[in-house]
């Protein structure tokens, strides 16, 4: 019963296995491939900083910078603290074990044109790096960005792993860096998984190492049936059409408990795409997925700079 049940998450844990376009194998090929190229154009025609440290070995970040007229104007957007725009923070999936920041310049696109400043955030990979080391160092990407861009606002954005790695800075101790919480005023958490109990006993524990108790601690919706956030900001969860019943309970059941704590949220459905599509589709300014995070970037931009420290009437 319990083989059987474990190969029940497995599949239901897998996205490649809901994809109606293609063979399993064939769209995590794909995928990799397409971000690839999208990004190695992305790279070639954007004002960019590539391989910047926050941290140690993976841990680096691109950043890119709001399309200007002429260099020159691009110059002193760069220079340390001279921004002002609004900072929209990537983090990628590959379920903590693969990916690199590096096939996911493109997703920049639609921000940097639209006049924010988009950094695209790698990090270690299990089995070398732990979970807990994963969010440490998200952590201090969140800490980096706020130095180099301190009069911004910062949104975090997050697909798959990299929307839980996000969703986890809702619940971390922020009490020796008090600033943090003031100036992350929204979330864009994309096909993520908040519960990895479920996953323990899937192919996808092989790297982490988790047992159960270990894999509640680092869930944030486990945490936030037992505290409140650290800290409040409006909150987009977006799922896809062609995804598994269980991605889609815990996208609705996280809604769910952040609306316990009176969190600003809202779920998204993007019909038509799955797992991969969804993220591919971001090298489009007019996708509906890019359009929603930019609409909630520009709502809460314009309306803090009305209201200066006040709070936001902005919904989602």
């Amino acid at each position: 019963m319990d083989e059987e049940k474990n190969e029940w998450l497995a599949q239901h844990y897998s996205p490649s296995m809901w994809n109606k376009r293609m063979d399993p194998g064939e769209v995590v090929d794909s995928h990799m491939n397409i971000c690839t190229s999208y990004s190695e154009i992305t790279c070639k025609n954007s004002h960019c900083e590539l391989s910047v440290c926050y941290g140690e070995k993976k841990a680096k970040m691109d950043i890119f910078y709001p399309m200007q007229e002429t260099d020159e104007t691009a110059v002193s957007v760069k220079k340390i603290g001279g921004s002002s725009a609004p900072v929209v923070l990537f983090v990628h999936g590959g379920y903590w074990q693969v990916g690199s920041r590096k096939i996911y310049s493109f997703v920049s696109k639609s921000w940097t044109k639209a006049g924010c400043v988009a950094a695209v955030v790698g990090y270690n990979l299990a089995p070398e790096a732990s979970l807990n080391q994963l969010m440490s160092e998200i952590k201090s990407a969140v800490k980096y960005i706020n130095t180099r861009f301190p009069k911004s606002k910062l949104f975090l954005c997050g697909h798959s792993a990299g929307a839980h790695l996000c969703a986890m800075m809702m619940v971390s101790d922020w009490s020796k860096d008090p600033s943090i919480p003031q100036v992350i005023h929204g979330m864009f958490l994309i096909s993520g998984v908040f519960d990895l109990v479920p996953i323990v006993n899937t192919y996808v524990n092989d790297a982490l190492k988790l047992t159960e108790e270990s894999a509640a601690q680092i869930s944030p919706q486990q945490i936030l049936i037992k505290m409140s956030p650290t800290f409040m900001c409006p909150i987009l969860v977006v799922k896809e059409e062609h995804s598994s019943p269980e991605i889609n309970r815990q996208a609705k059941e996280f809604v769910e408990i952040l609306k316990v704590h009176n969190v600003q949220c809202s779920l998204l459905e993007l019909p038509g795409v799955d797992h991969f599509s969804m993220n591919e589709n971001m090298v489009n300014s007019d996708d509906l997925l890019c359009q929603e995070i930019l609409k909630v970037v520009g709502n809460i931009n314009s309306a803090r700079s009305e209201i200066g420290v006040k709070g936001s009437n902005s919904s989602l």
